[in-house]
């Protein structure tokens, strides 16, 4: 059954009206911050652009590059990487694709847009890159998944020997990174070809479904996406998926902290796993069980400052070692989350130079930033006892380095 409402009085409509075009209004005005936001992205990138120029010059040398680079991402909070393809998108849109900024400084298209087309125009020659830059404009009013959608396949639909020279391009730079998530939890992320990367996926999803068919035998409950996640680590790890051996033939180095409230049954602090932070127990107990070394560490329960090692062995160089890497926990130059194991130990005044072989005088550096200290004018300014670093940069910034895991002193301010 329809019911129909009587119609409201006069009174109501107006009041409709008026809170109508105050909805209006508020739209009209986050549109208005929107294209200032634009407006202020195009500036900034012909900031960095002008730096860029005027730092490093037409012909940079790589060292210079990486100079500027970390000189830009400890200014800004980001990171090296994010720092580098702001610098690539100031120039692609400065030198090739000055309609597009042109466009975003008038807020016509947004940042995200301005990135798509950089992404995807910037290695075009420019006949063809002018071409499909004024098409895309023209089509700009669209969302950002829609405008990237078109501007692929324009792009992917063009001469087809271009194609495969742009993918033997883009397959340099396959990689798999680890990023850290929350809850003991991390992100694996592989960039591939899409070909193989869709193999893999397929794999996966093969693998999980024979271990489903399985359940009414083995009675397993887990579902399809933790069955494709498991039997990813079952291949990589080289594991029984139905076993209980969470880390197959991987062997773990533990380093168990322990703060000296838990050795006197007053505490139940978490372990923790080098370069990520705290696990919970269960996770500690399984680790703790296959490890082929455990090594214990000592701790404040006030602050969680490391105070000293257990010594199991006899060489201090290794203790002082493993000091260092849960100290660190990271490369140790500002911004920079390269895990220790990828890192050297860098003496902050140099041997040469009458430097000590203690943890007052080193810290990890990952060897890019290790060339960094070196051979450009990044230096570090003060290495307190705690371990925290304080850096200088080339125009007189100064950024602090705080460690993943203080050493038993009082901090600097």
């Amino acid at each position: 059954m329809v019911t129909f409402r009587d119609e409201p009085p006069p009174g109501d409509f107006a009041r409709v009206d008026a809170r109508m075009q105050a909805d209006a209004g508020v739209i009209d005005a986050i549109v208005a911050a929107d294209r200032m936001i634009a407006s202020l992205t195009a500036a900034k990138l012909g900031l960095i652009e002008f730096a860029h120029a005027t730092q490093v010059g037409p012909s940079p040398h790589v060292l210079a590059e990486r100079e500027f680079r970390a000189e830009l991402a400890t200014a800004l909070r980001i990171s090296e990487r994010s720092a580098e393809t702001l610098i690539d998108e100031a120039e692609i849109l400065a030198r090739h694709l000055p309609t597009t900024r042109a466009a975003l400084a008038e807020g016509r298209i947004t940042p995200r847009q301005a990135r798509i087309l950089v992404d995807e125009l910037g290695g075009l020659d420019d006949g063809e890159r002018d071409h499909l830059e004024r098409r895309m404009l023209d089509a700009a009013d669209q969302s950002a998944a829609s405008f990237q959608r078109a501007i692929k396949r324009l792009r992917e639909t063009r001469d087809a020997d271009q194609a495969a020279d742009r993918h033997r391009r883009a397959r340099e730079g396959r990689q798999v990174t680890c990023q850290p998530g929350r809850d003991g939890m991390a992100w694996l992320v592989a960039h591939l070809p899409a070909a193989e990367a869709l193999a893999i996926d397929s794999r996966l999803d093969d693998l999980a479904r024979g271990l489903a068919r399985l359940r009414g035998e083995t009675g397993d409950d887990r579902s399809l996406a933790q069955l494709r996640a498991d039997a990813f680590g079952d291949v990589l790890l080289d594991r029984d998926t139905r076993a209980s051996r969470r880390f197959g033939d991987a062997k773990p180095t533990v380093v168990v902290t322990v703060p000296i409230s838990v050795l006197m049954g007053a505490s139940d602090a978490p372990a923790e796993i080098v370069g990520y932070g705290p696990i919970d127990d269960e996770t500690a107990r399984e680790l703790t069980a296959e490890a082929p070394v455990l090594r214990r560490m000592l701790t404040d329960p006030r602050d969680d400052a490391i105070i000293a090692l257990g010594r199991t062995r006899y060489r201090m160089t290794d203790d002082l070692r493993l000091l260092l890497t849960v100290r660190d926990g990271r490369c140790r130059f500002a911004g920079c989350f390269r895990r220790v194991a990828a890192c050297d130990l860098d003496h902050t005044q140099a041997w040469a130079d009458g430097g000590t072989t203690d943890a007052c005088n080193l810290e990890h550096l990952c060897r890019g930033h290790h060339t960094l200290k070196h051979e450009t004018r990044w230096r570090v300014e003060a290495h307190h006892p705690d371990g925290t670093i304080d850096w200088a940069s080339p125009t007189g910034r100064r950024h602090r380095s705080r460690p993943a895991r203080a050493v038993g002193a009082d901090p600097p301010p």
